[in-house]
């Protein structure tokens, strides 16, 4: 009874796992529905300024076919000008021959926490993508289907907070000073969106253990909620 009780538990306790966060990015284009182009906010030492990245362990239909075309736009209607967290394949090559970094996404909520699922289930649960395994990766995409699990704490998320406040600071004072340093704000446009679409207070911390998508059953449309 006592080994029941326990396996029990641990069905329904949500597993830890390590934080997806090698690198932090905004997604700058939707190329189709499993590429992106996404400019690095917080880099990797893989990583281009600006990335053409490849969703792993999933594909979408061509873009020349009408099912190519509706993936493509349900991923922008998603991603567009979103910024996300990258896990980044450690196994054999990070890039496929077109050069694209093979990767997980996950958005982040107004805590900048990591949402479960990630981008890549999302894709394949709503019908945009079929699901891959490459055995040559480090993912397994099994894993997507699991409960959500709760994430420790992060230094890139940390760092993430950090940056976006230095820069709404900047934009403050920018807009204080006389007009000569007006200039510099535009400079800086890519933040100053970023500060403006963000809905957090810039906390550290937060009594929530995590975030997960929701989608409504009879509009489709998908929105973060927290687990508690």
């Amino acid at each position: 009874m006592v080994l029941l009780v326990l396996l029990a538990a641990l069905f329904f306790v949500p597993a830890t796992y390590g934080l997806p966060d090698e690198a932090v990015g905004r997604v700058v284009s939707v190329i189709s529905g499993d590429s992106l182009g996404v400019e690095m906010l917080i880099a990797d030492e893989r990583t281009n300024a600006i990335d053409s990245i490849k969703l792993a362990d999933i594909a979408a239909p061509s873009t020349v076919t009408d099912q190519g075309k509706a993936s493509q736009k349900y991923a922008l209607s998603l991603l567009k000008n979103k910024m996300v967290y990258l896990d980044i394949n450690d196994n054999n090559s990070t890039r496929n021959e077109w050069n694209q970094l093979f990767c997980v996404v996950y958005l982040m909520d107004s805590d900048y926490r990591p949402v479960w699922p990630p981008v890549n289930r999302i894709l394949v649960e709503d019908g945009y993508a079929r699901q891959v395994d490459d055995p040559n990766n480090e993912f397994d995409p099994s894993i997507w289907w699991k409960p959500p699990p709760v994430f420790p704490p992060g230094e890139k998320r940390d760092q993430l907070i950090a940056m976006l406040e230095k820069a709404k600071q900047d934009q403050e004072n920018a807009l204080a000073a006389p007009s000569p340093i007006e200039p510099a704000i535009a400079s800086n446009s890519n933040l100053s969106m970023l500060i403006g679409s963000s809905k957090s207070s810039f906390a550290a911390g937060s009594s929530k253990q995590g975030s997960v998508l929701e989608k409504d059953a009879s509009s489709g449309r998908i929105s973060i909620g927290y687990r508690k």
